[in-house]
This record gives C-alpha cells, sequence and structure tokens, in this order.
C-alpha cells in the first residue's frame, strides 16, 4: 500500500496540524506530510537503508507523515504515538496493519523497550512541549539504539517575526515560550545555539537546517529541523535544564522570556477588561430603565429585550 492509495482520514481528524494559507485541511495534511518525509530524509545518513529498521513517529496525529512511509513498512517496522485518542483510533482502523499505532500519556514514559528504535522524527511537537520537554528528550534518547538517530522541528527564525511580531536575534533567544497556559496550544520556540547547548549534553548534533526561504516561488516560513545521534551518556533532565552562568546568551535568553511573559500578561488583563465593558453597559441601562420615572414602560421594554436574545 503507497500514501497515495491508502484511505485518508475525515478532515476532523486531518486538520488537527493546521492548514497554513489553505482552508483545503486534506490538501494541506497531504502536502505537509509529503514534505516532512523528504525533509527528513535529506537529514538521514547516505547511507541510511530502511531495510530492518524500527522507526518510531513520536506525534503521529492522525499519520500525516506516518502515512508516507507505508511502502517502507513492509520492510521495516514503523511506529506512531500520540496523546490524541480519536486519531490514534483512525489510525488503527485504517492503516494498522502496517503501521503500529498507539496513544500515550502526557507524561513519559513510553511503553517501549530501551535502546529499540534506530530512527525516532517528532514533527511539530517539541515546538508544543512547555515544562515536560527534558523529560521527554531523556526519554526518547532511553529508547532509541546506541547511534541512533532523533530528528525534530522547531519554531526558530522562520516563525519568530510572524509569531512574536519582532526581529530575531539569535543572541538573545533560547527557548522561549508563549501562550504558557493553553498546554498543546502553546508556542515553543528555540535558537540554534540553545539547542545544541542543552540537547548536545545528551546528543551529538549532526545538523541544523532553517525553513526553505521559498516554496514554489512564492516566500515561505515554516519549521526548522534538527538531526541528532544518540550520545551514551547520562544525563538527568535536571542537567539537561541546567544553565551556564558564565553564558551571556542565557542571561539574554531569560530577559527575552520574562519580556514576552509580561507582554502576554498585559494582553490577557486587556481582553478581560474589554470583555467586561459590554456586561457593565448592559447592567448600567437595565438599572436606568427599572429607575426612571418611566417604571412599568420601562419594565416592559426590558422584558421585550430580554425575550429577543
Amino acid at each position: 500500500m503507497s500514501a497515495v492509495q491508502a484511505p485518508i482520514p475525515p478532515a476532523a481528524l486531518a486538520s488537527r496540524v493546521g492548514p497554513g494559507e489553505s482552508d483545503d485541511h486534506i490538501a494541506a495534511y497531504l502536502r505537509e506530510g509529503a514534505a516532512v518525509r523528504e525533509r527528513i530524509e535529506q537529514l538521514l545518513p547516505d547511507d541510511w537503508d530502511w531495510a530492518g529498521r524500527r522507526v518510531l513517529d513520536f506525534g503521529c496525529g492522525a499519520a500525516r507523515v506516518l502515512r508516507q512511509f507505508l511502502s517502507e513498512a513492509e520492510q521495516a517496522e514503523f511506529w506512531g504515538c500520540d496523546i490524541d485518542g480519536p486519531s490514534i483510533a483512525g489510525v488503527k482502523a485504517n492503516l494498522s496493519p502496517p503501521l503500529r499505532v498507539f496513544d500515550n500519556a502526557p507524561a513519559p514514559p513510553l511503553p517501549l523497550e530501551g535502546s529499540a528504535f534506530d530512527l525516532v522524527y517528532a514533527a511539530s511537537v517539541f515546538t508544543h512541549i512547555d515544562a515536560l520537554w527534558s523529560d521527554w528528550l531523556a526519554e526518547l534518547h532511553r529508547i532509541l539504539a546506541p547511534g541512533g538517530r532523533l530528528i525534530a522541528s522547531f519554531l526558530g527564525e522562520g516563525m519568530w517575526e510572524l509569531l512574536i511580531g519582532e526581529p530575531y536575534r539569535e543572541e538573545a533567544i533560547g527557548m522561549t515560550v508563549r501562550r504558557h497556559w493553553t498546554a498543546e496550544d502553546a508556542w515553543v520556540f528555540h535558537s540554534e545555539w540553545w539547542l545544541r547547548e542543552h540537547w548536545g549534553r545528551l546528543f551529538d548534533v549532526e545538523a541544523v537546517v532553517g525553513p526553505p526561504r521559498t516554496v514554489l516561488g512564492t516566500p515561505h516560513l515554516t519549521q526548522s529541523y534538527i538531526a541528532l545521534t544518540k550520545r551514551d551518556v547520562a544525563v538527568t533532565k535536571d542537567e539537561l535544564v541546567r544553565c551556564d552562568p558564565s553564558e551571556p546568551r542565557e542571561l539574554a535568553a531569560l530577559e527575552t522570556n520574562v519580556r514576552l511573559v509580561r507582554q502576554e500578561l498585559e494582553e490577557v488583563v486587556r481582553e478581560r477588561d474589554e470583555a467586561r465593558r459590554p456586561l457593565t453597559s448592559a447592567a448600567a441601562l437595565r438599572h436606568a430603565l427599572l429607575t426612571s420615572p418611566i417604571g412599568p414602560v420601562a419594565r416592559s421594554v426590558w422584558r421585550r429585550m430580554r425575550a429577543s436574545r
């Protein structure tokens, strides 16, 4: 079975990963899945062979990328996991076998043996993981075989100006989180130096690539990718998070985070105040009508107003 021949999920599942500038969720699902597969293959070793490999799509959703490897799944094990139960149920019903999928909890561990996978890829996953990033990075390190490869997308320079609305300054950005309190809706940005410093404590960094500048001749803003190889080290999640006090970019990144959090809090307060204004005006109108000298008429008008809502 090929990706072209395989069943396509309903738009409600396909649209879990946004269609970008397009309103056609299915077309975006197919297009973006093929584009991510292409990027993954570009970041694999030149002598890579799929035969006999064990591969995990971490955060596979409705198999947007995983379905692109259906042909290869005839000669290798392709696994997928996600926290979204309906997406996993859809993949199980339509694409398993040959794909093997399961739903996982928001926090590790995964129900998988250690050192079991040759490749783990994570597309649009660490772009939404806030507090648990070190737990999950350590967990993916655990399940990778010695010398195994991890390929992950991240929000870098290509998305910063679009979503944050200010120029990108590599030296002042580390791991920057927006919309902390909205779980999977959070935006998590990473700079290359920060990934090399922190993720590099568990992995050797093989390549970091930014988004293509244009697609089909038009300006294109999308995610960047990092390719890593498992190092034979034991590093705790606290050691992954630890900041080097002698690194000035760590302080600059912290200042950026604090500034953006303050800005976000101001936006929340402003939205709250704006939401309250119509209620305040309605309450004032009701009070004015019911306490005016034309009380009986006012009460009749107020009842009609409420009935027409």
